[in-house]
């Protein structure tokens, strides 16, 4: 098996990118460029507040990147509520764990103009999960810990299929995964005793 840095030198291009929904938005540089970026992952839930701003129809749990300002910011989502620190020109998400819980976790986002950040959290009841690429028997991201994210910065475009795998056990899959420059996608699994599932999408940022 090959490592991800092997599959970096692909050259996978792909197709069309699909529509975008009308409230959100891709990346663009804010006007501060202190500005920080957060948002909720919860699966499952569909009504989520980041930083004031409302989100009642939430797809997979996902909501998009809200736009803040350095310092104190406070989220919900169901029945939980969660506050944290924010530093300048940072991204930031509270997932919630499979322990039931809200973690703050900071994503290594960069927003590249040649290149899609790929970012995986591993909100299963597994202590260590891998990210693996079916078509060039790679693994994109080794070990994943509980309530926590992992990022990997791609050469894009491109389109792929990812497996989530224990050892070598495969335990949930996405297909056909597009990423565009400046963009990135994010891949959620979730789920406990033997039941699980991904949930993949493109980051969008809030209008």
């Amino acid at each position: 098996m090959t490592r991800f840095p092997t599959f970096l030198s692909c050259a996978l291009i792909c197709a069309a990118l699909p529509a975008l929904a009308q409230d959100n938005q891709l990346y663009q540089d804010p006007a501060d460029p202190d500005a920080s970026f957060v948002r909720i992952v919860a699966p499952d839930e569909t009504l989520a507040v980041v930083a004031g701003k409302t989100f009642d129809a939430v797809e997979g749990g996902m909501t998009p990147y809200v736009m803040v300002m350095a310092g104190p910011v406070s989220v919900a989502v169901g029945d939980l509520a969660g506050e944290g620190e924010i530093e300048p020109a940072s991204f930031y998400t509270f997932v919630r764990g499979v322990d039931g819980g809200l973690h703050m976790v900071q994503d290594a986002i960069t927003n590249s103009p040649a290149q899609a950040d790929l970012v995986f959290y591993n909100l299963s009841d597994l202590p260590l999960v891998d990210l693996f690429v079916p078509s060039v028997n790679a693994m994109a991201m080794e070990e994943i810990a509980q309530n926590t994210s992992r990022q990997v910065t791609l050469k894009a475009p491109l389109t792929l299929d990812f497996e989530i795998r224990d050892d070598s056990a495969t335990l949930a899959s996405v297909t056909a995964l597009k990423m565009r420059r400046r963009a990135g996608a994010t891949v959620i699994f979730s789920g406990s005793a033997g039941n699980y599932s991904a949930y993949s999408a493109e980051n969008l940022y809030a209008n």
